[in-house]
């Protein structure tokens, strides 16, 4: 059967940072024919683009009356979480696993062709560190290779460690792939290792050692910072890039892929990056432009 790209799209967390990024993004998509982006409570303006509309629903609900808002619709682009920070609790951790497994579960009854899941580099966190950063080499970070959710730093304040917002992520991978797996050919997912993604202009030199977005670049004075600094930005994605990944997620023709759900690294093209970029340029055509060392002119 020949492959027909998706056109009708729901988007989760649409009002956040990275939803009204990729709800801009498929507007100008010329396949797109209609948007609905869906959030807990906090819903856009009204847009002059008619293909546009907005709902509201708790997702942790299974039988919420967001469920209607699938009917008739070809994707989904699932960001929303509970607590869409690294510092997400165990608690917060599990309930975003609710939302996607009852997001998941819905769209499978409800027709929905293709289901992108926004992961994260966290899932590979502990490749940042020794000892499995030793045998690590620039495009090592395959999705072939063993998970290590959580990714341990200094944000200036504390110690960060984001093992539970990883995990979920992990576990929504896993879920995506068996629910593809076990959907008899009608639903195929990608799930997406989004790196970092900063509100607003996403400018690359506000990346530090620290993580965090703290009014520039402070001076990486140890081994540990210097290994941070870089661990960071080379998990930058443009804003350009962002949209890319996602049209190629919503649009690509699953008929080559080894399975029906599949995972891609979601990273610029930095220099001497760790993440693989190949596997993503062929399962479904993602090709980044972007480079932080060269926009850094470093």
């Amino acid at each position: 059967m020949d492959f027909a790209i998706p056109s009708s799209v729901l988007v989760t967390g649409a009002a956040g940072n990275l939803g009204r990024k990729l709800v801009s993004a498929l507007l100008q998509a010329p396949w797109c024919r209609r948007v609905v982006g869906l959030d807990l409570a906090a819903v856009p303006e009204s847009s002059a683009d008619d293909r546009l509309s907005f709902v509201t629903g708790d997702l942790t609900d299974p039988a919420g009356s967001w469920v209607e808002a699938l009917v008739g619709l070809d994707a989904v682009v699932h960001l929303a979480a509970e607590n869409p920070d690294v510092d997400a609790t165990w608690l917060q951790a599990a309930r975003s696993f609710d939302m996607t497994a009852n997001l998941g579960l819905a769209a499978a009854r409800h027709g929905v062709r293709r289901f992108v899941f926004a992961s994260s580099n966290h899932v590979m966190g502990g490749y940042k560190d020794a000892p499995l950063a030793d045998r690590l080499r620039p495009s090592g970070l395959t999705a072939t290779l063993p998970p290590a959710p959580g990714t341990r730093w200094h944000d200036g304040t504390r110690q960060q460690d984001s093992t539970a917002y990883a995990t979920a992520k992990l576990m929504g991978e896993r879920f995506c792939a068996a629910m593809a797996a076990g959907s008899g050919g009608s639903l195929t997912s990608v799930a997406l290792r989004i790196g970092w993604a900063q509100p607003g202009d996403n400018r690359p030199d506000t990346i530090s050692h620290a993580g965090s977005v703290i009014g520039g670049l402070p001076e990486a004075d140890t081994p540990e910072a210097r290994r941070d600094l870089r661990w960071f930005r080379g998990m930058w994605l443009s804003n350009p890039d962002l949209a890319a990944l996602a049209l190629a997620a919503v649009s690509a023709d699953p008929s080559a892929w080894p399975q029906p759900g599949i995972v891609v690294n979601g990273v610029s093209n930095n220099r001497d990056t760790d993440w693989d970029l190949a596997s993503g340029a062929r399962l479904i055509g993602y090709r980044p432009g972007s480079d932080l060392f060269a926009e850094l002119n470093l």
